[in-house]
């Protein structure tokens, strides 16, 4: 690992602050992600900005006007055993607590969870090319490479897959990110976080290197709504999930008046299923209709020879999210 400098900002103003000074600096939550990457050589900043002491960034409060805001630096295990979290959005607090492993889930935060980096090998180890890296190609696309955990949609010119699983989690439940920068605070609803990947552009958000996530707010839900979150791994503990998708319906009596349906781990940035979703709108639900959903969610993907396999396992978990 390099060596670097250390800043611990005591404010959120004093971490952009420091972000802007420093060029090339980065931010340090619980440093799960970041310090796995820097130990691989595959970041190398001259300067960490720990947020280790700045105040407030793990809250977890009702707001007067009925939403629910969760600070960035509130931690998976707080998510999954909140009260007000699990009452209000019990798919948030079921995939935190699906998430890595108890110690792990004492240490990773909401904000580092949905900031983490692809977790393709090939982006990983830098004895690799890789196109997020500045490479001019993705070896993942090439003949030969290994494509298993690869994207199925979005996937030309990078197929990495994006690895938050609490990511589709909020988009399913319309959150909106409070990002701070220089020119003050700003809200970023959930669906423009994210970029296409570029030639050289490790991040997936689309956020200035500059900006800070302080916070998640949740919307106030009006009438009748239903929840589900279901993934698929490889083993059942401490792994990524294959493929993940959050589920919301807004109903009128048995009708289904909205439905929002996002998929994880299918393509470089959080997937939303509209196919899925207009199958459901103005109908009732039943495993038919679920079923059906399922088949439409993977319409428009273009799979990899190495990852047909993921197409079935998207049908599966739609249905599921559904059926919980």
């Amino acid at each position: 690992m390099k060596a670097f400098q250390f800043v611990r900002p005591r404010s959120a103003s004093e971490a952009v602050a420091s972000l802007v000074e420093h060029d090339g600096a980065v931010v340090k939550a619980s440093g799960i992600d970041l310090l796995d990457r820097m130990k691989e050589r595959v970041d190398e900043p001259g300067v960490v900005v720990g947020l280790v002491d700045v105040r407030g960034l793990d809250a977890v409060e009702m707001t007067d006007n009925g939403t629910l805001r969760v600070g960035a630096g509130a931690t998976l295990a707080t998510l999954a055993s909140h009260d007000a979290v699990r009452r209000f959005l019990p798919t948030l607090s079921e995939a935190a607590g699906l998430a890595a492993s108890p110690q792990l889930r004492h240490r990773a935060t909401l904000g580092g969870n949905l900031a983490q980096h692809t977790r393709c090998g090939y982006y990983r180890l830098e004895s690799f090319p890789c196109l997020k890296r500045g490479g001019d190609h993705c070896p993942v696309r090439k003949s030969g490479g290994v494509q298993e955990t690869a994207a199925l949609f979005g996937n030309d010119p990078c197929a990495s897959a994006h690895p938050s699983s609490l990511a589709p989690v909020l988009g399913a439940l319309d959150a909106v990110l409070e990002v701070e920068g220089p020119r003050g605070t700003r809200e970023v609803p959930f669906a423009e976080v994210w970029a296409t990947p570029k030639a050289g552009v490790a991040s997936d958000l689309a956020l200035a290197s500059d900006e800070l996530i302080v916070s998640v707010e949740f919307p106030e839900r009006t009438g009748p709504q239903r929840f589900g979150y279901e993934e698929v791994r490889q083993k059942a503990a401490f792994d990524w999930p294959l493929v993940s998708c959050a589920v919301r319906l807004a109903l009128d009596g048995e009708t289904v008046r909205e439905a929002r349906i996002w998929l994880g781990s299918v393509a470089p940035t959080p997937w939303r299923a509209l196919g899925a979703e207009d199958v459901l709108t103005g109908k009732s639900l039943s495993e038919a209709r679920a079923a059906e959903a399922g088949e439409a969610a993977v319409v428009g993907a273009s799979p990899l020879d190495g990852n047909r396999y993921k197409l079935q396992l998207v049908k599966v978990c739609v249905r599921r999210a559904l059926a919980k």
